[in-house]
């Protein structure tokens, strides 16, 4: 990961749709420090990159990453964006 600073957010999308759509939640790590940045962002260019989060408890109410890949989401199949409320960190290499 880069020096920049980084922000992370509970994204809820739905794949499919009717009946057999699903919903699902990605914990999605991006540069936008708020939710109107990620509108804009939207508006703008009508996807925003970042990336997927794999997580796992940390027993301590936070997560800890054990992955990052890279993911972007638009505004087709998106429900909604908020800032992750667990405190997310990685082991030192």
């Amino acid at each position: 990961m880069s020096g920049e600073p980084r922000y992370v957010y509970w994204v809820q999308l739905t794949n499919g749709f009717g009946p057999q759509a699903k919903s699902f939640v990605v914990i999605f790590e991006c540069a936008w420090p708020t939710t109107a940045d990620i509108d804009r962002e939207l508006r703008q260019h009508g996807v925003v990159s970042g990336s997927r989060l794999e997580t796992v408890d940390d027993g301590r109410g936070g997560r800890l990453i054990r992955e990052r890949k890279g993911f972007m989401f638009g505004v087709a199949g998106l429900i909604a964006v908020q800032p992750y409320h667990k405190a997310c960190w990685e082991p030192e290499a």
